[in-house]
């Protein structure tokens, strides 16, 4: 009985030493590594643009139902419909109704052209059906729904037209049908506009108006000095304001400066800034004008820019960099960076072992370095190379867990 037991604590014990074992080796790293992964740096400064564009407000001063035509953020040509005016509001919903129907004849339509399944190329199907997904995914993790419901209806297009290739979507042209007649009873049942609201510029259309609209001298650039700036206010619009154009011709960045700073600009060069904005990361500018304060030790810096869309047409402010220069190059942690034999270099892991690889540095930071990337075959530093950050008694040929 003694005998059992024993035996019982032996095989106890030995399976608790083999499990803290299995986990001391799962929790203990002796080194830790991150790849090298190529990166471009930007050596410049922060401003806060002012953002100073070519507003014209659409205003209406009918009493009747707006029905907008022209979609919020989207471009409009001169003299184009904005929105048509409808005496009720059930009118502008049948327009909406009928917006909707249209979008979804058209589609099936487009899905039974595709009704030849011999014809069908399942593979460039498949590569477009890869292709929607990917956008779809890339675009909402991103932050960007602007194109969210397009984006969708392009990747349930593409679905079902593999099913009609393959021959297993069926009742499409009952549905087509069906979406037709209705069609035809909501147009028969709308009634007339009112009238129509035009664009009186060509730009893009903006529902959302802020009051800057008109406080910002856009054509006496010179009175934009860092004063105005700090005191400039939103300014009382008319109750008739129903949005606004923004001209997508040539458009203006405020930002002040320090006076010494200023001074390594001139007017007509071109610059980048790289931008917190979504859909313009990056924009290429021009230097129209420096305005120097005599009272102070600042300055404004406006750049003109060329580039328009619907986010940079609703933006008033925006945090940026102004970029004196870039660096590109592979990226790995401050902490990787290490000296032998008086030479800067990292260790880098190849299967089981590790190796010193010299490295010359290009840029850093507090938190990184960036290496020059080696087009040619060697001993360099390579993407995606694992890259020790961190251990300890490190040396060349070193043989690793």
């Amino acid at each position: 009985m003694n005998g059992a037991k024993i035996l019982k604590i032996s095989i106890g014990v030995i399976v608790a030493i083999f499990i803290i074992n299995q986990l001391i080796s799962s929790l203990y790293m002796p080194i830790r590594t991150e790849n090298a992964v190529f990166y471009t740096a930007n050596d410049g400064f922060k401003i806060t643009g002012h953002i100073i564009r070519n507003e014209t407000y659409v205003t209406s001063n009918d009493d009747g139902v707006l029905h907008f035509v022209t979609e919020d953020g989207s471009r409009v040509a001169k003299n184009g419909v904005v929105a048509n005016i409808y005496g009720s509001a059930d009118a502008s919903i049948t327009v909406s109704q009928i917006d909707v129907l249209k979008d979804q004849i058209a589609d099936i339509e487009d899905i039974l052209s595709y009704n030849d399944i011999e014809a069908a190329d399942l593979g460039l199907i498949n590569s477009k059906i890869s292709n929607s997904l990917g956008d779809f995914i890339f675009q909402n993790s991103g932050g960007n729904f602007e194109n969210a419901e397009t984006l969708s209806k392009a990747l349930l297009s593409a679905n079902n037209r593999k099913q009609v290739a393959l021959g297993v979507a069926t009742g499409l042209s009952e549905r087509l049908a069906s979406l037709k007649k209705a069609l035809q009873g909501l147009t028969s049942t709308l009634p007339k506009t009112k009238g129509s609201i035009l664009a009186k510029e060509s730009g893009y259309f903006v529902s959302k108006t802020d009051g800057y609209e008109k406080a910002f001298p856009i054509d006496d650039l010179n009175k934009i000095t860092e004063e105005f700036l700090s005191s400039v206010k939103p300014q009382e619009k008319e109750k008739n304001v129903i949005g606004k154009i923004v001209s997508d011709y040539e458009w203006y960045i405020a930002a002040v400066l320090p006076l010494n700073d200023s001074l390594k600009y001139k007017e007509g060069q071109e610059l980048k800034l790289v931008t917190s904005i979504k859909s313009s990361p990056n924009l290429l500018v021009t230097v129209k004008q420096i305005n120097i304060s005599e009272e102070n030790e600042n300055a404004v810096i406006i750049f003109a820019c060329n580039d328009m869309n619907s986010e940079l047409a609703t933006i008033r402010t925006a945090g940026m960099t102004v970029v004196n220069k870039e660096y590109s190059g592979l990226r790995v942690s401050k902490k990787a960076l290490r000296v032998v034999d008086s030479q800067k270099g990292v260790y880098v892991q190849t299967g089981m072992q590790i190796h010193f690889v010299p490295v010359e540095i290009i840029y850093r930071q507090d938190d990184y370095i960036l290496c020059e990337k080696k087009n040619e075959n060697g001993n360099f530093l390579k993407l995606y190379d694992k890259v020790v950050v961190k251990g300890k008694n490190l040396y060349d040929g070193k043989i690793v867990g």
